[in-house]
């Protein structure tokens, strides 16, 4: 049986694929509804950063910046170090932001 913590690793990383694949599906074709993914991923992204004491970062923010899960206040964060600006946000929040194209991942080639 695996150890706890390469599930716990796995599971992470689906969540944050699953986020980022919704939030360009979002852009790519906004007549397909996403909310729930959404929903779902970042709750998946809480549930193991409530669970492991870690803050998490989802993704790197376009052009600059990250987007963090702080466990400790149970709030996702953006921060934009260009203009030295850090938003607060509830899940909610942050998914309507998403829906309206605000805090877009860094989309790297491979």
């Amino acid at each position: 049986m695996p150890p706890v913590e390469n599930h716990v690793a796995e599971t992470l990383l689906l969540a944050k694929k699953q986020l980022i694949r919704a939030i360009i599906q979002s852009k790519t074709k906004p007549y397909l509804p996403v909310w729930g993914e959404l929903f779902t991923s970042l709750r998946d992204i809480a549930r193991i950063g409530q669970e492991t004491k870690e803050n998490i970062k989802l993704y790197s923010l376009q052009p600059t910046g990250s987007m963090w899960y702080l466990y400790k206040e149970n709030r996702f964060h953006a921060d934009l170090p260009d203009p030295g600006i850090s938003i607060s946000l509830s899940q909610e929040q942050l998914i309507e932001a998403l829906l309206k194209g605000s805090f877009s991942p860094k989309i790297t080639s491979a």
